[in-house]
C-alpha cells in the first residue's frame, strides 16, 4: 500500500468492501435458498412417503380382512375337509369356488397343505416343495387361528418377490392345515409406480431385510427385483429403526433427495423409499445460482464503476491542488480549477488557491490584450494590495497614450499625403487648361489662317480636336469640376459616361440619396477616388463586360456595392494579388474610418462593398 497513490489506495479500499459484502450477501442468500428449496422438496417427498406407505399398507390389510372373512366363514375349511375326503374329485363346487376367489380378489394363487405340510391343490396347479412350506411354517410359528404375512422372496431361486398370506385352517379350532395365498404385487407395484410431484427422476420403491428390492426399479425395468442390491445409507438407518429424510446415494451410487419409512407390519421388515436425483431437485436452484452470479456480477462491474467514479471524484481535487501548486511552484500560470462545493479543509484551499490561479490567468488575459492594443478591456485587481495588478494598470494607461499619439501621428501623414496630392492634382489640372489648353487652342486658330492643302489641315485639325479631348479627360479625371459645382453623383455619372466611351463597357449607376444634409467636401473627394480606382482595376484587370455602381447615401453611414462579371482572382493569394489598386482603395477607406469587403471567385468575378461612416473630416486638425 505504500507505493499506491491516493487513488489506488481509495479504489482497492472501497472496492474490496463492496466486493465483500455483494458476494456475502449473494452467497448467504443463495445458501438460505438452497436449504429451503432442499427442506421443501424434502418435505414433499416425505409427503409421498407416508401417501404411498400408507396405501400399501392399506391395500394389505384389507386383503387380511378378506382372508380373516373366508376364514370365520369356514371357506377353506370346507374346501380342506372336500380335499381330503376318499371320494374328492376336482370338478366339485367348492374347488370352483376356490379358483373364484382368487379371481374376486385378485391373488395371484392359493395353495392348500395338510398338517404334514402336502401340497393338497394349487390354483395355478404349480406345486412348491416341501422345503418352502417348512420354511413358512418355522418363520411364522404356527400360531392357532393368526393369519400372517409372509415375505418368501428370499427363498425364490429367481430372486422374484414372493408376497404370501399364511392362513391356518382349523376345525373345532384345531390345526389341519394351511392355505398360503399368494399376493398379486402388480397392484403394490401400480402404488409405488405412480411418480406424480416426483419429476422425471423420482420413484418410490421397497427393500427387504437383506437390502433387497421387492419393487420393480424404475431406472432397471427388466431387471428382476431381487437381484437389485439397495444397501445404502438410507435402507441402513430403516434396519437401525430410524425413518426420516435427507441426501444420500442410493443404490445406483447416485445422489438423491430420499424419504424413507418403516413398513408397519407385525410379519413384514419391509421399508418403502421415496427418493428424486438431487441433480433435477436443484436444477432450479442451479438455475438461480447462475441467475445470482449474473447479478453478482454486474453488480460487481457497477460497484468497481462507481467506486471508480467515486474515488476519482474525491482525488480529483487534491490532485488538482497538486497540479496548480506544482505550475504555481514553477512559476506557470496554472489553468482554471473547477468550482468545488466542499466546505471541508480541501474545499477551502482550493477556494484560496483557484483565487490565486484565476488572478494570475487575469492579469496574463490582460497583459495579453492590451499588448495587442486592447486598451478597453477591463481588469480586476486581487486585492488593494495587488502590485502586479496595479502595475499592468499603469502600463495600460501609458500604452494608451502613446498608442493614440502614434494613431494621431499616423493620419496626420496619412491626411497631409492625401492633400498634397489633391494640390498636385489641381495643380497640374490648372496648367493643362491654362497652359497646355490655350496652346493648343492657338494652334488649331493658327492652322485655319494657314493657306494649302485643305485636306492635311482637316487632318491636323482632327488631331489638335483629339488631343484636346483627351486633355479634357485627362484633367477630369485627376479632378472632375462637376463634384465642386454639381456634387458626387454628378461626379460619378461623368466618371462612368468618360468609362463607357472608351472601355466599352455596360455600368449599372445608381446613386440614392437619403440623407438631407450635403456631403462632405472631403468624403465626396475620397469616396470619388476609390470608385474611380475599383473601375480602374476593372478596366486594367477583370476583362468585364458589365459592371454594377450603386451608391447609398444615409443619414448614418454611405453605403457603396462596385461588381463586375470578369475573371476574378483567388483569395488564397490574398486581396493584393489585382496589384496595388486594392491596397489603395482599402486605405482610403481606413482614412475615413469605413470598412470596405471584397469578395472575388476565379471566372465569376469581384464584388467589392465599402461602408463609411457620416459626419467624419479626415483633416489633420480633427484627427485624434
Amino acid at each position: 500500500m505504500k507505493g499506491l497513490r491516493i487513488f489506488g489506495k481509495l479504489f482497492l479500499s472501497h472496492s474490496s468492501i463492496g466486493l465483500f459484502a455483494i458476494i456475502a450477501l449473494s452467497s448467504s442468500f443463495y445458501m438460505i435458498l438452497r436449504n429451503s428449496l432442499i427442506d421443501r422438496a424434502l418435505d414433499q417427498l416425505s409427503s409421498i412417503n407416508i401417501l404411498k406407505k400408507q396405501l400399501v399398507e392399506n391395500y394389505l390389510y384389507r386383503s387380511k380382512l378378506n382372508l380373516e372373512a373366508l376364514q370365520v366363514e369356514g371357506k377353506f375349511t370346507k374346501i380342506y375337509n372336500e380335499l381330503t375326503m376318499p371320494e374328492f374329485s376336482p370338478g366339485k363346487q367348492e374347488i370352483a369356488d376356490l379358483e373364484d376367489l382368487c379371481e374376486l380378489y385378485d391373488f395371484s394363487n392359493i395353495h392348500l397343505f395338510d398338517r404334514k405340510n402336502k401340497q393338497l391343490f394349487s390354483t395355478d396347479h404349480e406345486f412348491y416343495p416341501k422345503g418352502l412350506i417348512y420354511k413358512i411354517d418355522s418363520a411364522v410359528g404356527r400360531e392357532p387361528g393368526r393369519i400372517h404375512v409372509v415375505d418368501a422372496s428370499i427363498h425364490s431361486s429367481e430372486n422374484k418377490t414372493l408376497l404370501f398370506y399364511y392362513v391356518p385352517i382349523l376345525s373345532a379350532d384345531s390345526l389341519v392345515g394351511t392355505a398360503l395365498v399368494q399376493e398379486n404385487f402388480r397392484k403394490i407395484q401400480k402404488i409405488l409406480l405412480e411418480n406424480t410431484g416426483m419429476g422425471n427422476t423420482g420413484e418410490s420403491y421397497i427393500v427387504g431385510p437383506d437390502y433387497s428390492l421387492r419393487s420393480t426399479s424404475r431406472f432397471f425395468p427388466d431387471s428382476v427385483p431381487g437381484s437389485i442390491k439397495a444397501e445404502t445409507e438410507a435402507v441402513k438407518r430403516l434396519q437401525q429403526g430410524q425413518d426420516g429424510q435427507g441426501i444420500v446415494d442410493d443404490y445406483r451410487g447416485v445422489s438423491v433427495l430420499s424419504a424413507y419409512r418403516s413398513i408397519d407390519s407385525k410379519d413384514l421388515s419391509w421399508a418403502i423409499l421415496s427418493e428424486m436425483d438431487e441433480e433435477e431437485a436443484m436444477d432450479p436452484i442451479v438455475q438461480l445460482r447462475n441467475y445470482l452470479g449474473l447479478v453478482t456480477l454486474l453488480i460487481v462491474v457497477v460497484i468497481l464503476i462507481t467506486t471508480y467514479f467515486l474515488s476519482n471524484a474525491i482525488v480529483k481535487p487534491v490532485l488538482e491542488l497538486q497540479n496548480v501548486i506544482v505550475t504555481l511552484s514553477r512559476g506557470l500560470i496554472a489553468r482554471k480549477i473547477p468550482a468545488s462545493n466542499s466546505s471541508d479543509e480541501i474545499g477551502e484551499m482550493a477556494v484560496a488557491i483557484r483565487q490565486l490561479s484565476d488572478g494570475f490567468e487575469r492579469t496574463a488575459a490582460f497583459a495579453s490584450e492590451i499588448g495587442n492594443g486592447d486598451f478597453g478591456s477591463s481588469f480586476t485587481m486581487l486585492s488593494e494590495h495587488d502590485s502586479l495588478g496595479q502595475a499592468l494598470l499603469n502600463m495600460r494607461e501609458q500604452l494608451r497614450e502613446f498608442h493614440a499619439n502614434q494613431l494621431k501621428s499616423t493620419r496626420a501623414r496619412a491626411a497631409a499625403l492625401l492633400e498634397g496630392q489633391e494640390a498636385e492634382r489641381t495643380r497640374i489640372v490648372k496648367e493643362l487648361h491654362d497652359g497646355v489648353g490655350q496652346m493648343l487652342t492657338a494652334i488649331r486658330m493658327q492652322v485655319e489662317l494657314i493657306e494649302g492643302d485643305d485636306k492635311r489641315k482637316v487632318e491636323i485639325k482632327n488631331y489638335i480636336n483629339e488631343t484636346i479631348v483627351e486633355v479634357k479627360r485627362i484633367s477630369y479625371n485627376m479632378m472632375p469640376q462637376s463634384i465642386l459645382d454639381f456634387g458626387l453623383d454628378a461626379a460619378l455619372q461623368g466618371l462612368c459616361e468618360s468609362i463607357r466611351k472608351y472601355a466599352r463597357l455596360t455600368i449599372d449607376f445608381q446613386y440614392i440619396k437619403e440623407a438631407p444634409d450635403k456631403l462632405e467636401f472631403d468624403v465626396s473627394i475620397a469616396l470619388y477616388r476609390i470608385i474611380q480606382e475599383g473601375l480602374n482595376n476593372i478596366v486594367k484587370h477583370a476583362s468585364a463586360t458589365h459592371v454594377t455602381l450603386h451608391i447609398l447615401e444615409r443619414i448614418d453611414e454611405l453605403y457603396c456595392v462596385l461588381e463586375d462579371d470578369g475573371k476574378g482572382f483567388s483569395q488564397l493569394n490574398g486581396p493584393t494579388a489585382s496589384g496595388d489598386g486594392l491596397k489603395n482603395i482599402r486605405e482610403r477607406v481606413m482614412f475615413l474610418n469605413g470598412a470596405v469587403e471584397i469578395d472575388s471567385v476565379p471566372n465569376e468575378g469581384t464584388v467589392i462593398e465599402i461602408h463609411i461612416p457620416r459626419n467624419i473630416s479626415p483633416s489633420i486638425t480633427d484627427l485624434t
